[in-house]
């Protein structure tokens, strides 16, 4: 049986973090994806792990997270996971699976409570995607933030709301977040609702690598986004070449062939 260090578990009858590597985090900036629209949360912490060479060094588990395991490339590996560069300045908090209403409360407070007791981070970033059938002609990233940061953000052409309401699991971070010595930051833009969506991801990895000094490649996103685009030509050429087919043949049965 595998043994972890359990001396920062915080909360353990409903919430259990364990850090399975040792690593002094140095007031990093803590980005959160999860499963959304375009599935942006994932697609942009795969690449920060690939580009930023983030290393796992914990997970988290809870009574009200479903007790899931997931697999690529036919290896194993904990739904919910924390990594971290070498030098603890960034920690990524990685959701791959689907969480319920019922638990935003139990993991924002678990997950921030651990935060400000074990190390100072000024900065918490969720990445998300907001559902659309139809998008815009250009990137469109939606900012919600404290006030100093929304207008330091108005510089990359970002939409400011007067009013809003920022639901779901980022919703609740930030309420968590308004509580505390943190500035939330939520960073939302326009996906599709039934395919992934690496162009979206890509509108909001630009803002994070120039607004925090990051170098998350996207170039593997413009391919797979290409890539996408060239499946659903393809998808389509089929269904007009079935529906003229099909067409045709009515017409033929009709006697006007």
């Amino acid at each position: 049986m595998k043994k972890h260090n359990e001396d920062i578990c915080i909360h353990k009858d409903t919430f259990l973090i364990t850090q399975t590597k040792e690593i002094e985090l140095k007031n990093p900036i803590v980005f959160v994806t999860y499963p959304g629209p375009g599935i942006v949360g994932p697609i942009i912490s795969r690449e920060m792990v690939k580009s930023l060479g983030l290393k796992e060094i914990g997970f988290f588990k809870s009574n009200v997270l479903s007790p899931v395991t997931i697999f690529s490339d036919n290896v194993l590996k904990h739904p919910y996971l924390l990594y971290s560069n070498d030098e603890g300045t960034i920690l990524l908090i990685s959701i791959d699976y689907p969480i319920s209403p019922d638990s935003y409360l139990v993991l924002s407070e678990g997950l921030l409570n651990w935060i400000e007791e074990h190390f100072d981070a000024k900065y918490l970033v969720c990445l998300d995607g907001i559902p659309v059938d139809i998008k815009p002609e250009k990137p469109v990233v939606i900012t919600a933030a404290e006030k100093e940061v929304a207008l330091e953000l108005k510089k990359y052409a970002v939409e400011i709301y007067d009013f809003g309401v920022v639901t779901g699991l980022s919703g609740a971070l930030m309420s968590e977040a308004l509580l505390r010595e943190l500035v939330g930051i939520v960073l939302m833009t326009p996906a599709t609702s039934k395919i992934p969506d690496p162009e979206a991801a890509i509108s909001l990895v630009n803002i994070i690598n120039d607004y925090f000094s990051l170098a998350i490649d996207t170039q593997p996103l413009l391919e797979e986004a290409e890539h996408i685009k060239k499946q659903l030509s393809m998808i389509a050429e089929r269904q007009r070449s079935l529906e003229e087919s099909q067409f045709l043949s009515k017409k033929a049965r009709e006697g006007f062939i």
